[in-house]
């Protein structure tokens, strides 16, 4: 694979919480980054085609209203996933 350089902005924090990582394992903040990368990535992959479209979170917004739940900003995840296997 061809490597290719980039630039972009962060924060700041994460910048200082990336190095302190890199050095705890040994490592560059480039393979730091690297590694995030490919994991994101394989996420996403996991996530493709209708599989994520089902997900009730990224149906959130589509429809908004008042779910009439008070506890819903505490259990969002038990609420949105309720009855549903993995």
């Amino acid at each position: 694979m061809s490597k290719v350089s980039t630039n972009i902005r962060l924060e700041a924090a994460y910048v200082k919480e990336l190095k302190r990582v890199a050095v705890e394992k040994g490592t560059s903040l480039s393979q730091v980054f690297h590694q995030i990368i490919s994991d994101y990535l394989e996420r996403v992959k996991a996530l493709s085609g209708t599989d994520w479209r089902r997900d009730p979170f990224f149906q959130i917004g589509k429809r908004p209203g008042r779910s009439g739940l008070p506890t819903v900003s505490e259990e969002h995840d038990r609420h949105l996933y309720r009855g549903r296997s993995s």
